[in-house]
Protein backbone atom coordinates (compact mmCIF):
# COMPACT_ATOMS: atom_id res chain seq x y z
CA UNK A 1 0.00 0.00 0.00
CA UNK A 2 2.96 2.33 0.97
CA UNK A 3 4.45 1.49 -2.61
CA UNK A 4 1.30 2.73 -4.14
CA UNK A 5 0.77 5.76 -2.19
CA UNK A 6 4.06 6.71 -3.05
CA UNK A 7 4.20 6.27 -6.95
CA UNK A 8 0.61 8.05 -6.96
CA UNK A 9 2.12 10.58 -5.15
CA UNK A 10 5.18 10.59 -7.48
CA UNK A 11 2.55 10.85 -10.61
CA UNK A 12 0.87 13.92 -8.85
CA UNK A 13 4.06 15.62 -8.22
CA UNK A 14 4.44 15.78 -12.49
CA UNK A 15 1.93 17.90 -12.25
CA UNK A 16 4.72 20.48 -12.06
CA UNK A 17 3.71 24.32 -13.56
CA UNK A 18 -0.02 23.03 -13.38
CA UNK A 19 0.09 23.21 -9.71
CA UNK A 20 -1.82 26.14 -8.73
CA UNK A 21 -4.46 24.96 -11.50
CA UNK A 22 -4.70 21.49 -9.59
CA UNK A 23 -5.34 23.30 -6.71
CA UNK A 24 -8.23 25.20 -7.58
CA UNK A 25 -10.16 21.94 -8.73
CA UNK A 26 -9.32 19.96 -5.91
CA UNK A 27 -10.76 22.60 -3.83
CA UNK A 28 -13.91 22.32 -6.22
CA UNK A 29 -14.36 18.35 -5.43
CA UNK A 30 -14.40 19.51 -2.38
CA UNK A 31 -17.15 21.82 -2.67
CA UNK A 32 -18.88 19.12 -4.74
CA UNK A 33 -18.63 16.51 -2.20
CA UNK A 34 -20.45 18.60 0.27
CA UNK A 35 -23.05 19.59 -2.71
CA UNK A 36 -23.57 15.85 -3.16
CA UNK A 37 -23.65 14.95 0.99
CA UNK A 38 -26.76 17.63 0.75
CA UNK A 39 -29.28 15.84 -1.40
CA UNK A 40 -30.35 12.65 -0.19
CA UNK A 41 -30.76 14.75 3.45
CA UNK A 42 -32.86 16.88 1.48
CA UNK A 43 -34.39 13.67 0.34
CA UNK A 44 -35.02 12.68 4.22
CA UNK A 45 -36.37 15.72 5.23
CA UNK A 46 -38.61 16.16 2.15
CA UNK A 47 -40.05 12.60 2.87
CA UNK A 48 -40.47 13.53 6.89
CA UNK A 49 -42.15 16.72 5.65
CA UNK A 50 -44.59 14.63 3.78
CA UNK A 51 -45.37 12.31 6.35
CA UNK A 52 -46.33 15.05 9.01
CA UNK A 53 -47.97 16.68 6.35
CA UNK A 54 -50.28 14.26 6.02
CA UNK A 55 -51.35 13.58 9.43
CA UNK A 56 -51.37 17.40 10.20
CA UNK A 57 -51.46 19.28 7.09
CA UNK A 58 -51.05 23.15 7.09
CA UNK A 59 -49.42 26.02 5.42
CA UNK A 60 -46.34 25.95 7.11
CA UNK A 61 -45.65 22.43 6.36
CA UNK A 62 -46.29 22.97 2.90
CA UNK A 63 -43.91 26.00 3.25
CA UNK A 64 -41.33 24.08 4.52
CA UNK A 65 -41.84 21.10 1.56
CA UNK A 66 -41.56 24.25 -1.17
CA UNK A 67 -38.28 24.98 0.65
CA UNK A 68 -36.34 21.99 0.35
CA UNK A 69 -37.30 20.92 -2.73
CA UNK A 70 -36.07 24.02 -3.87
CA UNK A 71 -33.14 23.58 -2.18
CA UNK A 72 -32.68 20.23 -3.33
CA UNK A 73 -32.74 21.49 -7.31
CA UNK A 74 -30.58 23.85 -6.49
CA UNK A 75 -27.87 21.51 -4.95
CA UNK A 76 -28.60 19.28 -7.81
CA UNK A 77 -28.00 22.16 -10.76
CA UNK A 78 -25.11 23.02 -9.06
CA UNK A 79 -23.51 19.54 -8.80
CA UNK A 80 -24.11 18.88 -12.41
CA UNK A 81 -22.72 22.59 -13.54
CA UNK A 82 -19.93 21.95 -11.59
CA UNK A 83 -19.12 18.76 -12.37
CA UNK A 84 -19.27 19.53 -16.04
CA UNK A 85 -17.01 22.25 -15.67
CA UNK A 86 -14.32 19.86 -13.44
CA UNK A 87 -14.31 17.49 -16.05
CA UNK A 88 -13.60 20.27 -19.16
CA UNK A 89 -10.73 21.80 -17.13
CA UNK A 90 -9.10 18.32 -15.73
CA UNK A 91 -8.92 17.47 -19.82
CA UNK A 92 -7.27 19.98 -20.62
CA UNK A 93 -5.05 20.25 -17.97
CA UNK A 94 -3.99 16.49 -18.36
CA UNK A 95 -3.45 16.72 -22.12
CA UNK A 96 -1.37 19.69 -21.92
CA UNK A 97 0.75 18.66 -19.04
CA UNK A 98 0.83 15.18 -20.97
CA UNK A 99 3.01 16.92 -24.08
CA UNK A 100 5.33 18.22 -21.18
CA UNK A 101 6.24 15.44 -19.88
CA UNK A 102 6.66 13.45 -22.84
CA UNK A 103 8.92 16.36 -24.81
CA UNK A 104 10.97 16.17 -21.06
CA UNK A 105 11.32 12.34 -20.93
CA UNK A 106 12.10 12.34 -25.27
CA UNK A 107 14.73 15.21 -24.43
CA UNK A 108 16.11 12.85 -21.33
CA UNK A 109 16.62 9.91 -23.26
CA UNK A 110 18.63 11.71 -25.96
CA UNK A 111 20.97 13.21 -23.57
CA UNK A 112 21.80 10.12 -21.77
CA UNK A 113 24.87 8.04 -22.66
CA UNK A 114 26.07 6.25 -25.45
CA UNK A 115 26.26 3.29 -23.36
CA UNK A 116 23.28 3.13 -21.78
CA UNK A 117 21.62 2.90 -25.36
CA UNK A 118 24.01 0.23 -25.64
CA UNK A 119 22.30 -1.84 -22.90
CA UNK A 120 18.32 -1.09 -23.71
CA UNK A 121 16.50 -1.51 -27.20
CA UNK A 122 15.57 1.77 -28.67
CA UNK A 123 11.65 -0.02 -29.01
CA UNK A 124 11.81 -0.48 -25.67
CA UNK A 125 12.39 3.22 -24.43
CA UNK A 126 9.76 4.65 -26.72
CA UNK A 127 7.46 2.18 -25.51
CA UNK A 128 8.22 3.10 -22.16
CA UNK A 129 7.68 6.75 -23.43
CA UNK A 130 4.40 6.17 -24.90
CA UNK A 131 2.62 4.19 -21.93
CA UNK A 132 4.16 5.63 -19.26
CA UNK A 133 2.59 9.61 -20.62
CA UNK A 134 -0.92 7.51 -21.76
CA UNK A 135 -0.97 6.35 -18.21
CA UNK A 136 0.11 9.81 -16.16
CA UNK A 137 -2.64 11.32 -18.66
CA UNK A 138 -5.72 8.66 -17.51
CA UNK A 139 -4.55 9.12 -13.97
CA UNK A 140 -4.63 12.93 -13.70
CA UNK A 141 -7.87 12.79 -15.39
CA UNK A 142 -9.27 10.25 -13.15
CA UNK A 143 -8.25 12.36 -10.10
CA UNK A 144 -10.19 14.91 -10.74
CA UNK A 145 -13.34 13.73 -12.29
CA UNK A 146 -13.58 10.53 -10.11
CA UNK A 147 -11.06 9.31 -7.80
CA UNK A 148 -10.51 13.16 -5.40
CA UNK A 149 -13.91 13.44 -4.94
CA UNK A 150 -14.83 9.71 -4.12
CA UNK A 151 -11.66 9.81 -1.37
CA UNK A 152 -13.12 13.52 -0.43
CA UNK A 153 -16.81 11.54 -0.27
CA UNK A 154 -15.32 9.37 2.76
CA UNK A 155 -13.79 12.20 5.22
CA UNK A 156 -17.46 14.16 4.48
CA UNK A 157 -20.11 11.54 4.42
CA UNK A 158 -18.93 9.01 6.90
CA UNK A 159 -17.97 11.65 9.86
CA UNK A 160 -21.14 13.62 9.18
CA UNK A 161 -23.56 10.53 9.04
CA UNK A 162 -22.37 9.71 12.64
CA UNK A 163 -23.73 13.42 13.73
CA UNK A 164 -26.89 12.60 11.87
CA UNK A 165 -27.96 9.31 13.25
CA UNK A 166 -24.47 7.30 14.95
CA UNK A 167 -26.68 3.83 14.82
CA UNK A 168 -27.44 3.55 11.28
CA UNK A 169 -23.72 5.04 10.69
CA UNK A 170 -22.16 2.23 11.98
CA UNK A 171 -23.86 0.12 9.88
CA UNK A 172 -21.95 1.78 7.09
CA UNK A 173 -18.71 2.32 8.31
CA UNK A 174 -18.27 -1.38 9.15
CA UNK A 175 -19.78 -2.77 5.77
CA UNK A 176 -16.85 -0.18 4.21
CA UNK A 177 -14.57 -1.40 6.37
CA UNK A 178 -15.25 -5.31 5.59
CA UNK A 179 -15.38 -4.02 1.79
CA UNK A 180 -11.88 -1.99 2.03
CA UNK A 181 -10.12 -5.17 3.64
CA UNK A 182 -11.08 -7.93 1.31
CA UNK A 183 -10.12 -5.64 -1.94
CA UNK A 184 -6.99 -4.81 -0.48
CA UNK A 185 -6.77 -8.34 0.07
CA UNK A 186 -7.44 -9.66 -3.64
CA UNK A 187 -5.24 -6.20 -4.96
CA UNK A 188 -2.25 -7.89 -2.77
CA UNK A 189 -2.74 -11.34 -4.38
CA UNK A 190 -2.49 -10.60 -8.07
CA UNK A 191 0.38 -7.97 -7.88
CA UNK A 192 3.55 -10.07 -8.82
CA UNK A 193 1.30 -11.73 -11.60
CA UNK A 194 0.61 -7.89 -13.03
CA UNK A 195 3.98 -7.22 -13.10
CA UNK A 196 4.94 -10.03 -14.66
CA UNK A 197 1.96 -9.65 -17.50
CA UNK A 198 3.98 -6.14 -17.91
CA UNK A 199 7.74 -8.09 -18.48
CA UNK A 200 5.79 -9.99 -21.64
CA UNK A 201 4.22 -7.04 -22.62
CA UNK A 202 7.71 -5.34 -23.18
CA UNK A 203 9.28 -8.63 -24.28
CA UNK A 204 6.42 -8.57 -27.29
CA UNK A 205 7.51 -4.81 -27.76
CA UNK A 206 10.93 -5.47 -28.20
CA UNK A 207 10.90 -8.24 -30.32
CA UNK A 208 8.26 -6.91 -32.72
CA UNK A 209 10.49 -3.89 -33.06
CA UNK A 210 13.69 -5.82 -33.49
CA UNK A 211 12.09 -8.37 -36.42
CA UNK A 212 9.63 -5.29 -38.32
CA UNK A 213 13.31 -2.97 -37.98
CA UNK A 214 15.58 -6.06 -39.59
CA UNK A 215 12.64 -6.77 -42.08
CA UNK A 216 15.09 -7.49 -44.88
CA UNK A 217 17.10 -10.13 -43.29
CA UNK A 218 13.84 -11.92 -41.89
CA UNK A 219 13.14 -12.22 -45.41
CA UNK A 220 16.56 -13.19 -46.85
CA UNK A 221 16.74 -15.72 -44.15
CA UNK A 222 13.65 -16.98 -44.94
CA UNK A 223 12.38 -16.72 -41.05
CA UNK A 224 9.02 -15.12 -41.75
CA UNK A 225 7.48 -18.18 -39.69
CA UNK A 226 9.74 -18.51 -36.83
CA UNK A 227 9.40 -14.98 -36.04
CA UNK A 228 5.74 -15.57 -36.40
CA UNK A 229 5.87 -18.43 -33.72
CA UNK A 230 8.51 -16.81 -31.42
CA UNK A 231 5.82 -13.86 -31.28
CA UNK A 232 2.89 -16.43 -30.81
CA UNK A 233 5.24 -17.92 -28.14
CA UNK A 234 5.65 -14.79 -26.04
CA UNK A 235 1.54 -13.52 -26.83
CA UNK A 236 0.93 -17.07 -25.34
CA UNK A 237 3.40 -16.47 -21.86
CA UNK A 238 1.40 -13.34 -21.76
CA UNK A 239 -2.13 -14.94 -21.87
CA UNK A 240 -1.04 -17.38 -19.31
CA UNK A 241 -0.05 -14.53 -16.72
CA UNK A 242 -3.39 -11.99 -17.72
CA UNK A 243 -5.89 -14.20 -17.28
CA UNK A 244 -5.73 -15.18 -13.21
CA UNK A 245 -5.15 -11.26 -12.99
CA UNK A 246 -8.11 -10.76 -14.56
CA UNK A 247 -10.23 -13.67 -12.50
CA UNK A 248 -9.44 -11.55 -9.17
CA UNK A 249 -10.31 -8.28 -11.07
CA UNK A 250 -13.82 -10.10 -11.63
CA UNK A 251 -14.27 -11.32 -8.30
CA UNK A 252 -13.74 -8.13 -6.91
CA UNK A 253 -16.47 -6.71 -9.40
CA UNK A 254 -18.68 -9.16 -7.74
CA UNK A 255 -17.91 -8.31 -4.61
CA UNK A 256 -18.74 -4.59 -5.32
CA UNK A 257 -22.26 -5.55 -6.59
CA UNK A 258 -23.41 -8.00 -3.31
CA UNK A 259 -21.87 -5.00 -1.14
CA UNK A 260 -24.59 -2.96 -2.93
CA UNK A 261 -27.24 -5.13 -2.21
CA UNK A 262 -26.12 -6.37 1.51
CA UNK A 263 -25.53 -2.64 2.87
CA UNK A 264 -28.57 -1.41 1.64
CA UNK A 265 -30.89 -3.85 2.69
CA UNK A 266 -29.17 -3.60 6.32
CA UNK A 267 -29.81 0.19 6.31
CA UNK A 268 -33.39 -1.00 5.49
CA UNK A 269 -33.53 -3.87 8.37
CA UNK A 270 -31.71 -2.52 10.84
CA UNK A 271 -33.98 1.01 10.32
CA UNK A 272 -37.16 -0.62 10.38
CA UNK A 273 -36.59 -2.20 13.75
CA UNK A 274 -35.08 1.45 14.99
CA UNK A 275 -38.40 3.46 13.45
CA UNK A 276 -40.73 0.71 15.67
CA UNK A 277 -38.71 1.88 18.90
CA UNK A 278 -38.79 5.55 18.00
CA UNK A 279 -35.41 6.70 17.56
CA UNK A 280 -35.21 6.93 13.84
CA UNK A 281 -38.15 8.47 11.44
CA UNK A 282 -38.78 7.24 7.87
CA UNK A 283 -36.88 9.99 6.17
CA UNK A 284 -33.71 8.99 8.43
CA UNK A 285 -34.24 6.02 6.76
CA UNK A 286 -34.65 7.05 3.54
CA UNK A 287 -31.60 9.43 3.99
CA UNK A 288 -29.55 6.19 4.60
CA UNK A 289 -30.19 4.67 1.66
CA UNK A 290 -29.32 7.40 -0.28
CA UNK A 291 -26.06 7.48 1.61
CA UNK A 292 -25.43 4.00 0.85
CA UNK A 293 -26.06 3.89 -2.88
CA UNK A 294 -23.85 7.28 -3.04
CA UNK A 295 -20.64 5.59 -0.63
CA UNK A 296 -20.81 1.85 -2.62
CA UNK A 297 -20.58 4.38 -5.71
CA UNK A 298 -17.82 6.31 -4.19
CA UNK A 299 -16.42 2.64 -3.47
CA UNK A 300 -16.80 1.42 -6.99
CA UNK A 301 -14.92 4.71 -8.17
CA UNK A 302 -11.99 4.04 -5.68
CA UNK A 303 -12.04 0.51 -6.84
CA UNK A 304 -11.69 1.10 -10.69
CA UNK A 305 -8.88 3.66 -9.44
CA UNK A 306 -7.05 1.06 -7.57
CA UNK A 307 -7.61 -1.63 -10.62
CA UNK A 308 -6.12 1.48 -13.09
CA UNK A 309 -3.27 2.05 -10.58
CA UNK A 310 -2.45 -1.58 -10.15
CA UNK A 311 -2.41 -2.36 -13.97
CA UNK A 312 -0.41 0.70 -14.73
CA UNK A 313 2.04 0.46 -11.55
CA UNK A 314 4.48 -1.66 -13.67
CA UNK A 315 4.56 1.09 -16.54
CA UNK A 316 5.05 3.36 -14.88
CA UNK A 317 7.74 2.28 -12.82
CA UNK A 318 9.41 1.71 -15.67
CA UNK A 319 8.93 4.94 -17.03
CA UNK A 320 10.13 6.79 -13.46
CA UNK A 321 13.34 4.39 -13.88
CA UNK A 322 14.22 5.65 -17.30
CA UNK A 323 13.90 8.82 -15.48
Amino acid sequence: AVKFVRLYMRVLALLGQEGRFAAILSIANLVIAGAQFAEPVLFGKVIDTLTGAQSNPSAEAWNRLILLLAAWVGFGLFSIVAGTLIALYADRLAHRQRHCVLSDYFQHILELPVAYHGDIHSGRLIKVMLQGTDSLWGLWVGFFRDHLSSFLMFFVLLPLSLLMNWRLALVLIVLTAIFGVLTAWIMRRSEGLQTLVEEHYSELAARASDTVGNIALVHSFARVEAEVSGLKNVINKLLAAQIPVLSWWALISVLTRASTTITILSIIIIGAVLNFRGVVTVGEIVTFMGFAAMLIDKLQNSVSFTNRLFTEEPRLQQFFDVL
